[in-house]
C-alpha cells in the first residue's frame, strides 16, 4: 500500500471483521494502520488454529517422532511442559493437534473465563540448534489472528506470514487474560499488558488495555509488526466481550 501526503481511509471487509486502513505521514517511518471489531466469543482455538495452518504455513503433524517432520525428543519433550502449565491455568478445553510451520511446532487450547473464551497457544522453536518455548494467551493471540488474515490479503506468501509473526528463538510466559495483567509491574496497572518478541523478519510487539470491563465491554488489542524492509504495520484489533 502506498503512502499519501493526505490521509485517507478505506473500508473493506476481512474474515467476517470491520476494517479501516489508515496510512499518511503520521509515523516516523513508512507504516501502515488498522483497525478491526471483534466479537470475543469468535475467538476460539480451532479458529484461531486454522488460521494459522491456512495463512502462516501451518501443517498438521501426523507421523510418528522418527518422522522428519514430525517433533523431535527434545520438542516433544518441551511441549509436553508447556501443556502442564496450560492445563494448571484451565486451559483445557478445545485442544488442537500439534502443527508445525517452519521450524515452529504449535498447538491449541481454551478456557472460558468470564466474558468468553481465552485462548492459549505454545510454540515450540527450533532455531540454530537451540529450542525455546512461548506461550501465548488470549489478547497476543487474537492480534496475530487477525493479522495473518491482514498479511495475507496484502499478498505475503504463507512463509513470510510466518516469518513475520510466529515467535522465534524467543522464551517467554504471555499469560495476559482479558481481565489485564495478572502479574502487573511497579505501576500496579492490571488493566494493561505488555508484550514484545523476535520473528525471523523482525520483531512484534503486542499491547492489550481493558477498556470497559464485564459483559457488553471491550478491551483493546494492539499488535505492532516489523519485518525487515516491509512498512511498520500497526493493527488495533476491538475485542467486545458478548
Amino acid at each position: 500500500m502506498s503512502i499519501s501526503r493526505r490521509k485517507f481511509t478505506q473500508l473493506a471487509i476481512i474474515g467476517g471483521a470491520s476494517l479501516a486502513t489508515t496510512s499518511g505521514i503520521f509515523f516516523p517511518k513508512p507504516a501502515e494502520a488498522f483497525i478491526f471489531g471483534f466479537l470475543l466469543r469468535a475467538l476460539t482455538s480451532r479458529a484461531v488454529f486454522g488460521g494459522l495452518l491456512r495463512f502462516a504455513a501451518g501443517r498438521i503433524i501426523r507421523g510418528a517422532l522418527s518422522d522428519a517432520f514430525g517433533p523431535s525428543e527434545e520438542e516433544l519433550l518441551a511441549i509436553q511442559l508447556a501443556d502442564k502449565d496450560f492445563v494448571e491455568r484451565q486451559f483445557r478445553e478445545n485442544k488442537t493437534e500439534l502443527a508445525r510451520a517452519q521450524t515452529t511446532v504449535f498447538w491449541g487450547q481454551q478456557r472460558q473465563d468470564k466474558w468468553g473464551p481465552n485462548v492459549g497457544f505454545g510454540f515450540v522453536q527450533k532455531y540454530q540448534d537451540e529450542t525455546s518455548t512461548a506461550k501465548i494467551t488470549g489478547p497476543t493471540m487474537a492480534g496475530i489472528h487477525v493479522a495473518t488474515q491482514v498479511l495475507a490479503k496484502q499478498g505475503l506468501s504463507p512463509n513470510q506470514v510466518a516469518d513475520s509473526l510466529l515467535p522465534v528463538n524467543s522464551q517467554f510466559d504471555d499469560w495476559c487474560s482479558w481481565e489485564g495483567d495478572s502479574f502487573p509491574d511497579g505501576t500496579g496497572n492490571r488493566n494493561v499488558c505488555f508484550q514484545n518478541y523476535r520473528t525471523v523478519l523482525g520483531e512484534v510487539t503486542s499491547r492489550y488495555e481493558l477498556i470497559q470491563p464485564g459483559r457488553g465491554g471491550r478491551g483493546n488489542v494492539e499488535l505492532i509488526v516489523e519485518s525487515g524492509g516491509q512498512p511498520r504495520r500497526e493493527i488495533i484489533v476491538e475485542v467486545k466481550f458478548s
